[in-house]
């Protein structure tokens, strides 16, 4: 870390030199991309890209009575710790954000969230040192390189405005722009008075302890029908998840939320001889701003809109005669 500088390692600088050097600039963008950033006054600058390594663990011993217990909450539990799967009796659902930073799986959200924003940071400082005022086309990916580790890797197009009647400059010095959206939706969103401003993420863990009707709906035996344990499970995580990201949107200042990922995988964590039961919810958005299109876009209602007539650029005698 020590021969880190300006935030990037040695890689990142080389990469760096090689572009400036090269006089050449470098973008991910398809031809329909390109075009479509050049007709909202975007220019590219180069390819950016942010890496980061961590271990992603979680606290507790492994069942959820207890990280329940250490987190200070009892989630709307109830009864003995001891009964989990007594005859009829169900235990609740709860999320990585119920009962504050240590129990359960709220370590592990934090970790997660840490390495998707510093990915996003180091990509970032990359840009500004390519003098850029936006990222576009951002993709954030987390991939296992060892047991708990994972690599999260951050990569876009940096783009300058060329335009300022289209694309605001940004107001502090070196602040960037970023967006997961396609070149072609961020100039839609543009030309219909918004830009973009940053991306926003919700994660949540929640967790439920097999109790008996849980177990038994879960058998092969069962039959078709509802696993009710698995929706409360999956919707407790969506819902918390997608509260997190309004939250965001929020607390930044964002006047729209495009919505571009949700998924939700499930897994399980052994508690004795029972297990405890999960499911991991990520929603991605982008977070978008009036810009400077704004009002010319609102100045006028659609009913009464200034419209300038359409001349032909040829005389009627003349089309008439090639009829």
């Amino acid at each position: 870390m020590s021969q880190w500088t300006d935030g990037l390692p040695p890689a990142a600088h080389e990469r760096i030199a090689r572009q400036h050097a090269s006089g050449t600039t470098g973008s991910l963008f398809s031809a329909p991309a390109a075009a479509a950033a050049k007709s909202a006054g975007l220019a590219p600058v180069g390819e950016v890209f942010g890496s980061i390594a961590m271990n992603l663990g979680w606290s507790g011993n492994g069942c959820n009575y207890y990280g329940m217990r250490m987190g200070g909450g009892m989630g709307g539990f109830g009864g003995g710790l001891l009964g989990g799967n007594a005859f009829g009796y169900q235990t609740p659902v709860t999320t990585s954000g119920d009962h504050g930073g240590y129990a359960g799986f709220a370590p592990y959200v934090k970790a997660f969230e840490h390495g998707w924003h510093e990915a996003i940071n180091r990509m970032l400082a990359e840009a500004r040192m390519l003098g850029a005022e936006g990222v576009v086309g951002v993709e954030v990916t987390r991939v296992r390189i060892d047991a708990s580790a994972y690599e999260f890797t951050a990569i876009g197009t940096a783009v300058r405005s060329v335009d300022t009647s289209l694309v605001a400059r940004p107001k502090v010095q070196g602040e960037i722009w970023y967006a997961n959206l396609s070149a072609e939706d961020v100039a839609s969103a543009i030309h219909s008075g918004f830009q973009p401003r940053e991306m926003a993420l919700g994660l949540s863990v929640s967790t439920k302890h097999e109790d008996y009707q849980l177990k038994q709906q879960r058998s092969a035996w069962a039959g078709n029908q509802e696993i009710d344990g698995l929706t409360l499970l999956v919707n407790a995580a969506r819902h918390d998840a997608r509260n997190q990201l309004v939250a965001r949107a929020k607390r930044d200042g964002g006047a729209d939320l495009v919505i571009t990922h949700q998924s939700v995988t499930e897994f399980e964590t052994p508690c004795g001889e029972e297990v405890d039961l999960h499911a991991e919810a990520v929603f991605i958005g982008t977070i978008l701003v009036p810009g400077p299109m704004r009002d010319f876009r609102t100045k006028d209602r659609p009913a009464t809109a200034k419209v300038t007539t359409v001349l032909p650029l040829t005389d009627n005698d003349v089309r008439t005669r090639r009829r």
